[in-house]
């Protein structure tokens, strides 16, 4: 029904939006993304540049489209759907960093360049020297600092030159690696989420936007890498989709989806052992991790026969926001964990079963006992089977003795009409496999 409605109303309807930056550096990638706001079901996007030519082409509901720039991607570019109208129009600037020493008067010049008082090497991979220009083509940070030209006179005698004046360069580095993620904390009544959107690197300013199910909530230039806006949540209900967008010079980046969802601490809690040994089998530590069955911001906490453990001490320390407890010195007795919501001091604590420790049951058997046994095991099988398998053949044997026995006897009397068969039974012997597994 929607492919039917997208035709009858796409030259009305299907308005697609492009977004995108309007400057990149030579050689950098970018991205541009194309939606039609409102519309929930996957279409054909198309890129498209002034020219004509078709970039890219990819079916989503809303799609990203990966460009890398090189000297021909200036110009304008826009999006559009199978059976719908043209987006937008993005023109995107080329940029890179080009340096001339302009000398007012003078012929048969030479020219030299310095990047921070030291000599740009013509052969340099990092520059282009042509004539009177410096180009960098992809410009990092490496690239930034102070710039300065000199204009000789190639002459064997009496050469003049003059230097131009210090020229500061900033070089922006590319934003990356955009995450989202958030906290929650309760208002008098009221349950808030601290949405957090960060950038790995980068150079500021950035213009961060919120997004919940694709519509933007709350929009920020901040002079700096991370960004936080706070929005009410619900507990236990879903809130929507949460994306994070940064908005720089050259570049836009979109983060993955979260979902803003706070699930109450509830269900079982259990508690997992694990035993670390060192290098002779001993025991010497013990790592106890706690698993309620739900809850997105669960508080732990721990005991010893009942009575509280503190978060740290001589012989324990707490990891993880206390969900691992690490035993260094192992003391005997019933261990329990108990969780609840991180948030409310006041909602209720979930604990777990006891699980007993004891350290002397603890110690690990020795490699050479381990070996000894299973050999001592493996032969009482061998010896048993081996013994059977004597017994069975000695009694076939004497089976097949008595038969032949039996019917010498029957030859020298008058015919007597009774069977003087042996019927041989094969007897199996069932060899077993036996696997012993070393724990962990």
């Amino acid at each position: 029904m929607q492919r039917f409605l997208m035709f009858i109303y796409g030259g009305s309807r299907l308005k697609p939006v492009l977004t995108g930056p309007s400057k990149a550096y030579l050689r950098s990638q970018v991205q541009f993304h194309c939606e039609v706001p409102g519309w929930a079901s996957p279409l054909t996007f198309e890129l498209r540049k002034d020219t004509g030519d078709l970039i890219s082409a990819e079916n989503n509901i809303k799609v990203t489209f990966q460009l890398q720039v090189t000297e021909g991607s200036e110009g304008k570019y826009y999006c559009g759907v199978t059976g719908g109208q043209t987006s937008n129009s993005i023109r995107l600037h080329v940029v890179n960093v080009h340096l001339r020493c302009l000398v007012r008067k003078g012929t048969h010049l030479s020219f030299t360049w310095d990047h921070d008082q030291q000599e740009v090497n013509a052969s340099s991979q990092h520059y282009r020297l042509s004539g009177d220009a410096l180009t960098v083509d992809a410009a990092s940070e490496r690239h930034a600092g102070t710039y300065s030209c000199t204009a000789q006179n190639i002459m064997e005698v009496n050469p003049r030159f003059s230097s131009s004046q210090n020229l500061r360069v900033t070089v922006k580095q590319n934003i990356s690696t955009l995450k989202l993620s958030f906290v929650v904390f309760l208002n008098g009544s009221s349950l808030m989420a601290n949405v957090s959107c960060r950038l790995a690197r980068g150079s500021p300013p950035v213009t961060f936007s919120l997004l919940v199910n694709g519509q933007e909530v709350d929009v920020k230039r901040v002079d700096s890498l991370e960004f936080w806006s706070v929005r009410p949540v619900s507990l236990g209900l879903d809130m929507g989709l949460a994306q994070c967008k940064a908005q720089a010079e050259t570049q836009q980046l979109l983060s993955d989806p979260v979902h803003l969802h706070v699930v109450p601490v509830g269900g079982a809690v259990r508690v997992m052992v694990k035993y670390l040994y060192d290098v002779d089998a001993v025991v010497t530590a013990a790592r106890l991790t706690c698993f309620p069955d739900r809850g997105t911001f669960p508080a732990f906490s721990w005991s010893l026969n009942h009575s509280s453990l503190p978060p740290g001490g001589n012989a324990h320390m707490e990891m993880q926001n206390g969900q691992i407890l690490f035993l260094t010195d192992i003391s005997s007795g019933n261990y329990r964990c108990r969780a609840r919501d991180s948030f409310n001091d006041s909602s209720i604590w979930v604990e777990s079963e006891d699980v007993f420790i004891q350290k002397t049951d603890l110690s690990a058997t020795p490699m050479e006992v381990i070996a000894l046994v299973f050999c001592g095991f493996l032969s009482m099988v061998i010896v048993g089977a081996s013994c059977f398998l004597f017994w069975s053949t000695k009694r076939r044997n004497n089976s097949c003795k008595h038969g032949i026995k039996h019917e010498i006897q029957s030859d020298a009397m008058p015919r007597m009409n009774f069977p003087a068969e042996v019927s041989f039974k094969p007897q199996t012997v069932e060899m077993k496999t036996f696997i012993v597994n070393f724990a962990d």
